[in-house]
């Protein structure tokens, strides 16, 4: 199996594409294509921080590139900067409708989107004190937000991902990072009913989940020690380790015709097993191998990022997928429109 790469475009992030809409962004632009209508909107900036916009390299530094977008019903949902915005795409209205407590954006894939009206993500961070962590709700396609759980101070760092099980109708929230931080929430969609699983070790660390009939799978996202597939078994919340990765997983991307991809992290640490970021390919989740590897381009990683391979939300299939890159070689600032062959 190889990695076929269709056209390199010229945005920095692709959040979302179906094969009728493609939503992609360049710094503090949004693109937006869907089938004929075209259309882009640029979010508020500082003014301060307009000169380390100009270069990539700048963006990189001050973390200027980094927001997400998701489609909701009637328009987007933005979070950039610390803000929350609703984009109405009828009116072509951009308004702030929450403020974060402790975080700039949130890892991409990350918010859950349920019938293009409820929303939910948690605050990823930095959060060095170990604040409370909230997970916020809305129902309204992003109009309005609230609390709907939150993580008591010392709990945990912060919030890996928020995630739809259409198997068990639960909504998933991955915690991290370090020891007795990491977890896997399991809940109904008001969190009246809350299971923990899982110790809180490096086992249970991660950034995003399969979801099978039979098992919920991962990942490990861990600098620490080396990372393997684990497989959870519904019935007994048992688990098996699996296949082991040359390092830590951040994303990955159910395909709609049957194929899964995973891509480790070019990070620092002794669960980082070679110099490459890995694009990995399976068939069944039960063996992967490797599509394609990136080297880091050089520059420091504490300030100038880790090398981050990223997948596009939204149904694709092995012939159309979106692939985008972080401080890897050829690819940095890049979106990729690939294929399976």
């Amino acid at each position: 199996m190889q990695l076929r790469v269709h056209a390199l475009l010229p945005y920095e992030i692709c959040h979302y594409a179906d094969g009728k809409t493609l939503i992609t962004s360049r710094y503090h632009w949004i693109y937006v294509q869907h089938g004929v209508d075209r259309y882009c909107l640029r979010l508020p900036e500082r003014a301060w921080l307009r000169p380390f916009g100009l270069l990539r390299l700048t963006r990189r530094l001050a973390r200027l590139d980094k927001c997400n977008v998701v489609p909701v019903e009637g328009g987007l949902v933005i979070i950039r900067q610390g803000r929350v915005y609703r984009y109405d795409a009828a009116h072509r209205r951009l308004q702030e409708v929450l403020k974060l407590r402790n975080c700039r954006n949130v890892l991409h894939q990350s918010i859950a989107v349920l019938e293009g009206r409820q929303l939910y993500f948690g605050e990823y961070g930095r959060n060095a004190e170990r604040r409370e962590v909230p997970v916020y709700r809305s129902l309204d396609g992003g109009q309005t937000w609230e609390t709907v759980f939150c993580f008591p101070r010392g709990k945990i760092k912060h919030v890996h991902g928020c995630y739809y099980d259409p198997y068990e109708d639960k909504i998933w929230v991955l915690t991290g990072d370090y020891a007795d931080e990491n977890y896997l929430l399991c809940a109904d969609r008001d969190f009246r009913q809350v299971e923990w699983i899982g110790d809180g070790q490096q086992r249970y660390r991660t950034c995003n989940l399969f979801f099978r009939p039979e098992s919920v799978d991962w990942v490990m996202d861990s600098h620490l020690e080396p990372s393997y597939h684990i497989c959870l078994d519904r019935r007994t919340r048992r688990i098996e380790i699996k296949q082991m990765f040359p390092g830590p997983v951040w994303y990955v991307k159910t395909l709609e015709d049957g194929w899964y991809l995973a891509a480790t992290a070019q990070e620092i640490g002794p669960g980082v097993l070679d110099r490459y970021a890995h694009l990995m390919v399976s068939r069944d989740l039960e063996t992967w191998e490797e599509l394609a590897r990136f080297e880091h381009d050089g520059w420091p990683k504490k300030l100038f990022k880790f090398g981050v391979i990223g997948f596009a939300d939204g149904p694709q299939t092995s012939q159309e997928f979106y692939l985008f890159a972080e401080a890897l070689k050829g690819f940095d600032g890049k979106t990729a429109r690939c294929a399976l062959g």
